[in-house]
């Protein structure tokens, strides 16, 4: 893919930081959005923002943890805009517990979001990237993904899955000769209100 203009973009966590930066410079570049995040007045700022770009953007309330709505979304963002590009699942929380007194409540609240939240938005999207015929599947993984740090498990347990699993899908899509391929970000410490 050599230039966003006229793709189509699905973004999770589109309401603050990163996801609304990313749909803000998608739209700069011509690139219509498909914006989701459980925040929803933020989502709409979010959407007024990248509109000033005159690009084509929808909206959806969505937790990424919840598998039968994500799908419900991609499917309804091909229904919206006929076709999508690119997913980015970017949607992400964080918790800052040692591990000995993480309750498994814990646990279970930020793998549904930061693991499974990418699970079910690249399965989710993914036949329809391929139908695309130019398509790309962006994770949010950390740097937390790639090393460890102490009060971080909960994190670095979810951020280390999203990168073997984005790095596993990656490899596939190469083998069988996809039109799609699929890149996980590490991104270091950024201020955005996953660590407020």
């Amino acid at each position: 893919m050599k230039s966003f203009k006229d793709k189509v973009a699905a973004i999770t966590g589109a309401a603050s930081g990163m996801g609304r930066t990313l749909a803000v410079e998608l739209a700069r570049r011509g690139c219509h959005l498909a914006l989701s995040d459980v925040n929803e007045t933020e989502l709409v700022r979010t959407a007024e923002l990248a509109s000033a770009h005159g690009v084509r953007v929808t909206l959806r309330r969505l937790d990424v943890a919840n598998r039968a709505d994500v799908f419900a979304w991609a499917d309804e963002v091909v229904r919206d805009h006929g076709r999508v590009n690119l997913v980015f699942n970017n949607a992400g929380v964080a918790l800052t517990v040692p591990v000995e007194h993480a309750r498994i409540d814990d646990f279970e609240w930020i793998m549904g979001i930061n693991f499974w939240g990418v699970v079910h938005g690249t399965q989710a999207f993914l036949p329809h990237l391929k139908a695309s015929g130019d398509g790309h599947v962006v994770n949010t993984s950390s740097l937390f993904g790639l090393m460890a740090i102490p009060t971080q498990g909960t994190y670095n347990a979810t951020k280390f899955a999203v990168r073997g699993f984005t790095e596993a899908l990656r490899m596939e899509l190469e083998m069988e000769g996809a039109c799609v391929s699929a890149t996980c970000v590490h991104p270091g410490g950024i201020a955005t209100n996953i660590a407020m």
